[in-house]
């Protein structure tokens, strides 16, 4: 399964960041490339059976800090 993974993102990693590299597209470069990573990561580790918690809490706590609640 692990290597099922690295061969789909490592397919469809190609195929979206070349274009942007071609493009000289480098904000979006970055962005793509940092989502595409975590995506992987917790791919990877759902794949081995990592139990990942859920981002829930922090965001919440987050916004209730920016509205002052």
């Amino acid at each position: 399964m692990v290597i099922l993974i690295i061969l789909a993102y490592l397919i469809i990693g190609v195929l979206e960041i070349y274009p942007l590299i071609e493009q000289k597209k480098k904000k979006e470069l970055i962005a793509y490339s940092l989502t595409f990573s975590i995506a992987f990561v917790m791919s990877l580790l759902l794949s081995l059976g990592v139990e990942i918690p859920s981002p829930v809490y922090p965001i919440e706590n987050a916004v209730k800090a920016i509205m002052g609640q």
